[in-house]
This record gives C-alpha cells, sequence and structure tokens, in this order.
C-alpha cells in the first residue's frame, strides 16, 4: 500500500487499484498508455495516454498528456488534456497549453503558457 507520504500525495490501496510507478532512475519514450494510477517520479518523453497520474516534485515530464485526473509537483512541458481535476502542486512548474475541466493550482505552482476550460458534458479530448 502506498500512503500519503509527500504534500498531498493521494492515498493508493494497491490491493484494490492497477498502480504503476517510474522510478526516479527511469527514462521512458514513446506512446505510452496507462490503466488506473500512474506515479512519476523518473522522466517521460512523448505521449501518455493515462487516467491518473501524480508526477513527484523531481520528476520530468515533456509530453503531450490526456488523463482523467492529473497532479503535478515536478516540471512539466507539453500539451495537457484532462476530463477532470488538474492539480498544480507548490514546487510545480509547467511550460504549455492546458485544456482541463477544472483546476487547483497551490500557492507557489507555476504555470508558462495558455489554458482554456472545457465543460464536463463535451471535452472534446483526444483519442481514448
Amino acid at each position: 500500500m502506498i500512503e500519503e507520504k509527500r504534500g498531498k500525495h493521494p492515498k493508493v490501496k494497491a490491493r484494490d487499484n492497477n498502480i504503476s510507478i517510474v522510478n526516479r532512475d527511469c527514462k521512458i519514450e514513446g506512446i505510452l498508455h496507462f490503466r488506473g494510477h500512474l506515479i512519476v517520479e523518473g522522466i517521460i518523453e512523448g505521449t501518455l495516454l493515462a487516467e491518473t497520474v501524480f508526477t513527484e516534485k523531481n520528476s520530468n515530464v515533456k509530453a503531450q498528456i490526456s488523463a482523467t485526473s492529473l497532479t503535478i509537483a515536478g516540471y512539466f512541458e507539453g500539451d495537457i488534456e484532462v476530463t477532470g481535476t488538474l492539480t498544480l502542486l507548490k514546487s510545480a512548474d509547467v511550460r504549455g497549453h492546458i485544456r482541463c475541466h477544472n483546476l487547483v493550482i497551490d500557492e507557489g505552482g507555476i504555470i508558462n503558457g495558455s489554458v482554456k476550460f472545457i465543460s464536463a458534458e463535451n471535452p472534446q479530448i483526444g483519442p481514448t
């Protein structure tokens, strides 16, 4: 079981959910598909299609991402599409274009780019 260990890290029970982790010493490139929870401590470059994603404080993501829920605590560069809630923690540094239904930014979180809000009824998010 992964418990809340840093900031607002979600509580995730391994026996109840599908969990994938990109460790801090890992770098993954390409078109990536994840179901369940994805925790990123390392580097991801490419296209990421996922359900629930949490990027840790020292993570580095350069990608086009489409997700249901996304929490960013590290560095992110690229396009973000979130049908649910995008949360930027105080250590987040985001550069790119954002499309989301809900946006939460902790004091200190950084966005350099554009934000467009989408409706829940008609999200018009890319392929799933």
